[in-house]
C-alpha cells in the first residue's frame, strides 16, 4: 500500500538506528501547512527511546506475517497508572516529509542529513477493561521502521499533525472510545520500505507493512 502523500514527499534507503542527543521540534504544524512557523514553532529532542522486544521487523515474533494497515490486532496494557485494560490497535497510515522539514526539526540541520521525517498515524480504541483516567502511555509505544531499522524518535508538542489527538490531554478514557495518537521518526530519505511497529518493552510486537 502507498505511502500518503500530501506535502509529503515518498520514501524509498536504509535506515540506521539512530543514537542521537539532539535538540529538535515535536511534530510539524498541521498536514499541509510548509510555513516557517508552522517548522519552528519549539524545540525539544530527538530520541532512541525504549528498545523494542521484538526478535525480527517484519515478522511477528510468533511467526504470523505483518498485518495491513488499518488491520486491528487486540492487547491488554498496563498503564502507568496501574489499570489494565484491553485496547484495539491499528496502524493506519505513515506519511513521509522533506529533508527540508527534517532539517527543521532538529537544533544542528547536519543532525538530520539524509533524513526525512516519518508520521505514524495509529488508531487505539479502549475495548474493555478500567477506564484510564488521565496520561494514557499506550500510544507511546508505536515506532517506524524503514528497510528494517528503528527510525530516530521526534520527541515534543510543538504542535501535531491534523486529527491526531495529544495523550496527554486524554481524561477518563471509557470503553467504546477511540483516539488517533502520532508518533515522529526520522528515517533515511531513500528508504525502499517502511513499516510501524507496536510492541510493549519485551512483548511480541504488532506489524504493519506500508
Amino acid at each position: 500500500m502507498p505511502l500518503t502523500k500530501t506535502t509529503w514527499l515518498r520514501v524509498g534507503a536504509p535506515v540506521a538506528v539512530l543514537a542521537l542527543a539532539l535538540t529538535a521540534c515535536g511534530p510539524f504544524g498541521e498536514k499541509g501547512d510548509t510555513s516557517e512557523n508552522a517548522r519552528h514553532t519549539s524545540r525539544s529532542g530527538v530520541t532512541d527511546g525504549h528498545q523494542s522486544g521484538a526478535q525480527k521487523v517484519g515478522m511477528r515474533s510468533d511467526g504470523e506475517p505483518p498485518l495491513r494497515p488499518g488491520q486491528a490486532g487486540t492487547r491488554a496494557f498496563k498503564e502507568d497508572t496501574g489499570v489494565e485494560p484491553t485496547y484495539r490497535i491499528a496502524a493506519q497510515k505513515v506519511d513521509i516529509g522533506t529533508a527540508a522539514e527534517a532539517k527543521a526539526l532538529v537544533s544542528n540541520p547536519a543532525d538530520a542529513e539524509g533524513k526525512v521525517p516519518a508520521v505514524a498515524y495509529v488508531k487505539y480504541t479502549h475495548v474493555r477493561g478500567a477506564t484510564v483516567k488521565e496520561y494514557p502511555r499506550v500510544g507511546d509505544y508505536a515506532e517506524v521502521y524503514a528497510d528494517g531499522r528503528r527510525g530516530a524518535k521526534v520527541t515534543g508538542a510543538a504542535g501535531r499533525p491534523k486529527g491526531c489527538a495529544d495523550s496527554d490531554e486524554i481524561k477518563n478514557w471509557r470503553s467504546g472510545q477511540s483516539y488517533l495518537l502520532c508518533n515522529t521518526f526520522l528515517v533515511p530519505a531513500r528508504a525502499s520500505s517502511v513499516e510501524v511497529m507496536w510492541t510493549e518493552i519485551g512483548g511480541e510486537p504488532f506489524v504493519w507493512t506500508f
